[in-house]
């Protein structure tokens, strides 16, 4: 799922400008010290991709000061053009060396903070916090930041252009309820089409709890050190749910489109959750533990304890294979099995079965 991961390309000309980070209006250097800067921000997306929007775009500009580059402010966006696949627009930058960390998805307040910027030197001691629940679908750079290219502003030099590449910042955790038969002698399992996997009772709320999940995220997507206990909530499993009607699975093929998950993906009556984002880890380490806990509409609760850790990658899924042996998950004597396999861009697969 390469195409979906390369989602934002932005290019600027010359020279930039900005505002604060307090929302305050961008005021302007004069023209004898300015330089015009355009900014073209591109979002390719597939047929059925997420629709985008010129307000989650995010740049931090960091001028050198002759020995650090310091924030100085954000470039403004808001009077932008935005035709649904391109942010357009030009801005003004005082002459100097710069660095520019553009974002997406980490400007609509959410379950994560931003640092201070004011004053702040461009280093790995600035990262984005994760609070709990479900951290933003964010895209960032892919690179340290000592080699971010730095750019010099000046009225009257040469025009340059300003490129870089935003890739998906995160990993995020899926569940695949399959309803299967299990053969006795090889341990194999074959997936089969029937009624509602969750059973007359329907999914009404699930929780992750994670533990060793990573805290922080850096200014271009680098994982910083720390990790922290979380939970999040999806008190409305429909919002997230998508229930099979398909002839097989498709969910989790090479090259399968993850954002885009479909009913006839899944095999009549099994159901794909949409689950939470997590900061990645820099490798496939499984580091990650996870408990989930399932409540029906009529307030059974089914608890599934993975005995292993989990991998969590940036720019893959990891996918948690449940499969249903019995009648339905909230019936006692379901089933699952553990064991971890690779795909998607890499995704990462985990198959659970629980007496």
């Amino acid at each position: 799922m390469k195409k979906l991961y390369n989602l934002f390309v932005f290019t600027a000309f010359a020279a930039a400008a900005a505002c604060s980070n307090d929302g305050a209006e961008p005021e302007f250097a004069a023209p004898e010290t300015a330089g015009n800067v355009q900014f073209a921000l591109r979002a390719p997306q597939s047929a059925r991709g997420p629709v985008y929007s010129a307000d989650e775009f995010r740049i931090l500009a960091f001028k050198n000061n002759g020995t650090d580059y310091v924030y100085v402010q954000d470039i403004p966006v808001g009077g932008m053009q935005y035709d649904g696949k391109s942010l357009s627009g030009s801005v003004q930058l005082p002459a100097g060396d710069y660095k520019f960390l553009p974002s997406y998805g980490l400007v609509t307040a959410g379950n994560y903070t931003w640092p201070e910027f004011a004053g702040a030197v461009l280093s790995d001691g600035l990262y984005v916090t994760h609070t709990g629940g479900s951290f933003p679908a964010a895209f960032m750079l892919n690179k340290a930041l000592d080699a971010v290219a730095p750019y010099t502003i000046s009225l009257d030099g040469p025009k340059q252009t300003v490129s870089a590449t935003l890739r998906r910042a995160v990993s995020r955790v899926d569940i695949l309820f399959v309803r299967a038969d299990k053969d006795a002698a090889t341990g194999a399992y074959d997936e089969k089409p029937g009624d509602d996997v969750f059973g007359p009772e329907k999914l009404a709320k699930v929780k992750f709890a994670y533990t060793d999940a990573n805290h922080f995220l850096g200014l271009s997507g680098e994982k910083a050190a720390g990790v922290f206990d979380s939970e999040h909530t999806i008190a409305a499993p429909a919002d997230a749910l998508t229930m099979g009607t398909g002839t097989k699975t498709r969910v989790g093929d090479p090259e399968y489109d993850f954002e885009n998950v479909q009913p006839t993906d899944v095999i009549a009556g099994s159901a794909h959750l949409k689950g939470t984002y997590l900061i990645p880890n820099a490798d496939d380490t499984a580091s990650t533990g996870l408990a989930i806990e399932l409540t029906s509409g009529e307030g059974n609760v089914r608890h599934i304890a993975l005995q292993n850790k989990i991998p969590v990658e940036r720019n893959k899924a990891t996918l948690i294979r449940v499969y249903v042996l019995g009648e339905n998950v909230f019936t006692t004597g379901v089933e699952f099995d553990v064991e971890v396999d690779t795909v998607w861009d890499g995704s990462n697969y985990v198959n659970e079965e629980i007496d």
